[in-house]
């Protein structure tokens, strides 16, 4: 009997790996295999390619995956060397005899005729070019006059629209001002994070400039979230850092080799900036919350898809 499942699940192999994309409300089966790794870029859990992992994906989820294209590892074979012996190397001869030598000579009869053919066909190419060449130039003669004759039409159509632009001068302390700053900062971010659209709807929902003490706080709480689904963390007071180091030590997320984007680091250059606002010490200036608002909104940006699992089982 199949378990009840909430979503497709997809059980697929690259590579290196085998990739489950299964829905987060049924993660638990995932977490059930060992040396699983969350990789949020590609939605999936990621496993290591051998026969112990294969064994139980096929027993977890071959029965009720929608999509079930793995196989098992191949097993490295030694190539066979093959030896001659050179005591037989006598026994090998070369087969000259008479009819060999007349097949070869009728070959060399059809030189000519090949020659002949090759010259015609040149002849023919070299027509044709000629005939292209003669048709592209009245193509490109036509074009020239449409886009001269549509250039005066396009100008008398078109209406060129303000563009809104950041002053020489900016002062934050105007809200119009501030708004189109951080509208500049979301845009940057926004393709830092490869154009990830539920990155730009959360910083678009808790706005960083305008309101960053919120921005921080907010998304510190999401990322904790998923930090639990990922470590597979129940208790709630669990810490920030003790979720990053369990994360880390245990390889629980996929990092490709040689990626320049240090994913702890940056979890625990968030963690110190959402600790300066939920314990500040000491005066705690406005413009300096606005400057940690903006390095955890791009800090932000570029671990975005790594560590998101609950918006996987959505799109």
């Amino acid at each position: 009997m199949n378990v009840p499942k909430n979503s497709l699940i997809k059980v697929v192999q690259d590579k290196n790996n085998y990739l489950v994309h299964i829905h987060f409300q049924d993660k638990e089966r995932a977490k059930k295999i060992v040396g699983r790794q969350w990789d949020g870029e590609r939605k999936a859990w990621v496993y290591p390619k051998d026969l112990l992992t294969y064994n139980s994906l096929v027993e977890e989820f071959q029965k009720d995956a929608d999509i079930f294209d793995i196989h098992p590892p191949e097993v490295d074979k030694k190539p066979v060397s093959k030896h001659i012996d050179a005591n037989n190397l006598d026994n090998l001869s070369v087969n000259d005899d008479e009819g060999s030598q007349e097949k070869i000579g009728d070959q060399l009869n059809l030189i000519p005729e090949i020659f002949e053919s090759i010259q015609e066909l040149t002849s023919t190419q070299n027509l044709l070019m000629e005939q292209f060449c003669a048709q592209n130039t009245e193509i490109n003669k036509a074009l020239k006059n449409i886009a001269s004759s549509s250039t005066q039409a396009v100008k008398e159509t078109v209406k060129i629209e303000k563009i809104e632009t950041l002053p020489e001068t900016l002062n934050l302390n105007i809200l119009k001002e501030r708004k189109l700053f951080e509208k500049v900062l979301i845009d940057i971010a926004y393709e830092a994070s490869r154009k990830n659209e539920s990155f730009h709807k959360w910083v678009e929902l808790h706005p960083p400039m305008r309101e960053p003490s919120d921005f921080v706080n907010a998304t510190h709480e999401k990322i904790k979230q998923q930090l639990e689904q990922i470590v597979n963390e129940t208790d709630p007071k669990e810490k920030f850092y003790n979720l990053i180091k369990r994360a880390q030590d245990n390889n629980l997320i996929y990092i490709e080799p040689n990626d320049p984007i240090k994913v702890y680091s940056i979890l625990h250059t968030l963690n110190d900036i959402r600790n300066r606002f939920a314990h500040p010490q000491g005066k705690f200036h406005p413009f300096e919350k606005l400057t940690r608002s903006i390095i955890y909104l791009m800090s932000l940006s570029l671990i975005w898809s790594r560590i998101m699992i609950e918006d996987s089982g959505h799109e």
